[in-house]
């Protein structure tokens, strides 16, 4: 059964604890969930496990260049930041912060135009 939830549990933050990080099922422009799955933790790069990786997840959506999305759920939001300041610009990806969420995105069968209103539209929905 696919949860709406892609992360259960979350950091505690001062006030109680934080909302589930969770993917949008819709993203203005066209977007819709496809898949999205857990990934082992233990698998992920180990500069996002030293920088406090809590859980790893990947979805994918259909609409205009079929993104693929990493969410990676970092213990702080600063941590998050931090990931996306050392990563490594590679064509047809992007990456972003948003909270305590690290993120990229990615397009096989898409533009770089696409992406970035996908990205745009995403962290708008997220």
């Amino acid at each position: 059964m696919l949860a709406a939830v892609a992360a259960g549990g979350g950091a505690l933050a001062a006030c109680g604890k934080e909302k589930p990080l969770e993917f949008p099922v819709t993203v203005p422009g066209g977007w819709t969930l496809g898949t999205r799955q857990q990934m082992a933790a233990a698998g992920a790069a180990q500069e996002l496990l030293l920088n406090g990786l809590l859980s790893w997840w990947q979805a994918t959506y259909n609409g205009p260049a079929y993104p693929t999305v990493q969410m990676y759920e970092m213990k702080t939001a600063a941590s998050a930041f931090e990931m996306v300041q050392k990563h490594r610009s590679a064509k047809g990806m992007i990456a972003l912060n948003i909270g305590r969420a690290f993120f990229t995105m990615q397009t096989f069968r898409g533009t770089m135009a696409e992406l970035n209103q996908f990205a745009s539209a995403f962290e708008k929905a997220f």
